[in-house]
């Protein structure tokens, strides 16, 4: 069912000034070109004016603005991954760009790919790959240099227009009033100093990240000043022989003077600072940047002070970030230095102890947080692991694979397949770390899909291990080749393998992957509608109950449910499912919340209440795009006949209704549906034709026995044929409970007070 997205385009903290002819051009070129391209330096403006055009066109485009962002990724081979995780598609294969298109097919949406220069051959590639294969996609870049595909529509990012004559108002002077009004209360454009004002903004030539930059030194300097120290500066820049364009050089020459009032150590932090990718916390700054006796604290603060580093706020965390051309001046300066190959080591070492930290809270009450970490530093994970791969490949390796659980259950699989191929090619030699390198390869491989190349990575782990008489890795090497079984579809191998991967595990106190071989094999044993899940269910349950994993402790809630499905005992299943869904919901992209919408979806179908399931079925699908296809598989080879039943039980328009508006929901209005913690119905359901009548006064009339689920039937028969719930329950395998429910539930639909009206109302419509 198609519905409004809204895509991911952010709010700006600040306003937007000007531009208003470019964002007239951008609108009325948008609707004539598949591909627009926003050409300029860097400090142009050409981020903010993006942004202002998704938010000016964005009911053009009914699935909405999707922005991604590019200026953090510094690998090629990421840029479609960076594409498909801003559309939060799932993992399908260890090729993501034939399910980007083919998701993109029937899509009319705008993609904004920011920053691309540095990446130019990648987007370009991806770009034309898109417009050659979807009819509606349109893509908004912003670049220093032109992609160079065929339709490729260039406009030109001009500065702000500049004020001609003393008395004359201009973009770049209100923007340069606007942002000192900011950074110095007391500051006031009068007609005094109006003339003055206006020369920066010419001096500058309406360089919008100059003008901010020279807008903040107000705070300490009268506008005179500003324009002194400016024509210093810029001049001493363009005396000599330069081979950037003048326009580079006037923000190279802004920047230069920001650095050139700050302390030797604020100016030696903010050149070390610039190896951080997407911002850093006080922490890792103070694990990385070294100044000596000088205080980091203190020249952090000065930098801040001078807006030169940023500071926002992640929650309760404090993170701080550079203006990439700030950040690229500082690399520059840390590379003129010599000292950057020593600052990206520590940055480096910093961000491997972040990921060895999972050997044990990936399995602890410390997954939370771990995970959470991850997510917010995934940027300075990619700078940390494209580093290490070239310098310290071996070491590299093994980050890589600890990581396997945030690659897995974050929806990064392909993303973290690359790294650990790549980390193997870099690491021939016959190692313990290449053999664990292999077999995370391996289930990521199986994971995707790609059982040819999972058989070939699981085929020579075990023959490394075998030479290298390494016992360890066998258990992980089981669940490898379950994975490998089930997506083969043979699930009893499957199954075979995963209790030996148990058996191994427990053996060798290896916690998470008993932990996950547990999980895994309870999914092949519901499958198979084997013996033993209760067993497989519970013992899982228990073990992470002991280890207080959440995330881990959240599936296992979820195959508890499941079982208390099965054997219909639905309110225990419901309470299961609940809880399962509040586990997984403090995970930001955890790949298993629709698995536990679909579960609870099931267990309230099965106790009548089908306009609720298919609200949380809908809920669940919107959730499929970032499921990978193994879990997918799972669900559906058991949902899609619960599907069918409540899509039954309400005809196919009152089941459409309630489907889309769960689907509609945003994830927290739809964890909150799920848990019963809104007081409202979301979009309230229409029923079907069929179901329309008039208000009817005590009971139900020969025509109304539509009103009756066909569960509902059937409990009305057997109550007409005398039996007690317990019977009720015994003959229909649900609980004492459900079926208590489903008589009041029917008793309420028929207006009947009694179980004796119900059982004369049953026998004379004929049921």
């Amino acid at each position: 069912m198609a519905r409004r997205v809204n895509g991911n385009l952010p709010e700006e903290v600040t306003s937007f000034v000007g531009r208003r002819d470019e964002l007239a051009t951008a609108k009325r070129l948008l609707p004539t070109t598949r591909v627009l391209t926003l050409l300029g330096p860097g400090g142009m403006g050409k981020t903010r004016l993006s942004r202002q055009i998704g938010h000016l066109v964005a009911r053009a485009f009914p699935d909405g603005v999707w922005l991604v962002e590019l200026a953090d990724v510094q690998d090629p081979a990421l840029v479609t991954l960076s594409v498909t995780e801003a559309l939060n598609l799932r993992d399908e294969s260890t090729a993501p760009l034939p399910r980007l298109t083919e998701f993109l097919a029937d899509k009319r949406l705008l993609l904004i790919l920011d920053n691309c220069e540095h990446l130019i051959e990648a987007c370009a590639a991806l770009v034309g790959r898109i417009i050659a294969t979807t009819p509606d996609v349109r893509v908004l870049a912003t670049s220093r240099e032109v992609l160079g595909i065929p339709g490729e529509q260039v406009m030109p990012v001009p500065p702000l227009t500049v004020p001609q004559t003393a008395g004359e108002d201009s973009d770049a002077l209100q923007l340069f009033i606007e942002r000192a009004s900011a950074a110095n209360p007391g500051f006031q454009a009068t007609a005094g100093n109006r003339p003055v004002l206006a020369e920066i903004c010419r001096r500058l030539e309406g360089m919008p990240l100059a003008l901010e930059l020279a807008a903040l030194r107000l705070r300490m300097f009268t506008p005179e000043q500003i324009l002194d120290r400016l024509d210093d500066t810029i001049g001493l820049l363009s005396a000599g022989p330069r081979t950037a364009p003048q326009r580079q050089q006037t923000i190279e020459g802004a920047i230069r003077w920001s650095y050139d009032l700050c302390t030797a150590a604020e100016q030696a932090l903010w050149e070390q600072l610039s190896v951080f990718a997407g911002g850093f916390d006080i922490d890792a700054a103070e694990a990385v940047c070294e100044l000596g006796p000088a205080s980091l604290m203190e020249a952090l603060t000065g930098l801040v002070d001078k807006s030169v580093v940023m500071l926002r706020f992640d929650g309760d965390v404090a993170r701080y970030s550079m203006l990439e051309p700030i950040r690229q001046f500082a690399a520059d300066r840390l590379a003129e230095r010599g000292t950057d190959q020593e600052v990206r080591a520590r940055h480096r070492e910093h961000y491997r102890q972040l990921a060895m930290r999972g050997q044990t809270a990936y399995w602890t009450a410390e997954d939370v947080e771990w995970f959470r970490e991850l997510s917010r530093e995934h940027a300075n994970l990619r700078a940390a692991l494209r580093t290490g791969l070239e310098d310290e490949p071996l070491r590299t390796m093994a980050t890589v694979t600890v990581l396997r659980p945030f690659w897995e259950h974050n929806r990064f699989l392909s993303e973290g397949y690359r790294w650990l191929t790549d980390s193997l090619a870099r690491n021939p030699e016959r190692t313990a770390e290449r053999a664990k390198a292999l077999s995370s390869a391996a289930s990521l491989a199986a994971l995707l899909g790609d059982q040819d190349s999972a058989a070939r990575l699981v085929s020579e782990c075990m023959e490394l291990a075998a030479a290298l008489g390494d016992t360890d890795i066998m258990a992980e090497v089981a669940l490898d080749r379950s994975l490998l079984a089930f997506a083969a579809s043979d699930r009893e191998r499957s199954l075979e393998l995963g209790r030996s991967a148990i058996e191994l595990a427990a053996t060798h106190g290896q916690h998470a992957i008993e932990m996950d071989s547990h999980a895994f094999s309870f999914m092949a044993a519901m499958v198979l509608e084997a013996p033993g899940r209760t067993e497989l269910a519970q013992r899982f349950l228990e073990l992470t109950t002991d280890s207080g994993s959440h995330l881990l402790g959240g599936l296992a809630l979820w195959t508890v449910g499941i079982d208390h499905w099965r054997r219909g005992e639905l309110e225990a299943a419901a309470e299961f499912h609940g809880r399962a869904i509040e586990e997984l919901a403090l995970f930001e992209r955890c790949i298993w919340l629709s698995s536990a919408f679909e579960g609870l979806a099931w267990t309230v179908s099965a106790d009548g209440d089908h306009e609720r399931a298919a609200r949380l079925l809908g809920a669940a699908e919107s959730l499929q795009r970032s499921t990978i296809r193994l879990a997918h598989t799972i669900t559906v080879a058991v949902g899609e006949k619960e599907r069918l039943k409540v899509r039954d039980a309400l005809g196919e328009e009152a089941f459409r209704t309630a489907f889309g508006a769960g689907a509609s929901l945003p994830l927290e209005e739809a964890i909150d549906y799920a848990l019963g913690r809104t007081a409202a119905e979301p979009e309230p359901v229409a029923p079907p034709p069929a179901l329309k009548r008039a208000p009817r006064a005590a009971t139900a009339t020969l025509s109304e026995t539509s009103v009756l689920t066909r569960r509902q039937k059937d409990v009305a028969r057997l109550v007409a044929a005398g039996h007690s719930n317990k019977r009720i329950a015994a003959d229909l395998v649900i609980s004492v409970r459900t079926a208590e429910t489903h008589v009041e539930h029917i008793l309420t639909k028929l207006g009947l007070t009694s179980r004796t009206q119900l059982a004369a109302w049953a026998h004379e419509h004929n049921l």
